[in-house]
């Protein structure tokens, strides 16, 4: 054996001396598959501080990760009334059956 040259090729791998800062890639996102993460969910209206109505989403599960921690709100025009705003959320709710969340 002494007379061949074996090498393995996880030796002739390039690394960076010990106390070397490095950086891990990411794979590009065209190679990763996006995971969408769906909830079903509901439109509400609350009042601002200054009264102004504002439609709001809840979610009925827990399941999507990246809003469970924030809560979003919709602001309508100003001039629209708290029953316009009512009649709004109604026509969102009957058609509007949840949200679908995945990374850009």
């Amino acid at each position: 054996m002494d007379q061949y040259d074996c090498q393995l090729t996880s030796v002739d791998v390039p690394s960076a001396p010990p106390g070397t800062a490095t950086m891990r890639l990411i794979r590009k996102p065209y190679k990763m598959r996006l995971k969408t993460e769906r909830s079903g969910s509901r439109f509400v209206v609350t009042n601002t501080d200054d009264g102004r109505p504002l439609i709001r989403l809840e979610l009925f599960h827990d399941t999507v990760a990246g809003l469970k921690p924030i809560t979003v709100g919709f602001e309508v025009l100003s001039g629209t009334t708290l029953e316009q705003t009512r009649t709004l959320v109604d026509t969102m709710n009957e058609r509007i059956i949840g949200v679908a969340v995945s990374p850009k």
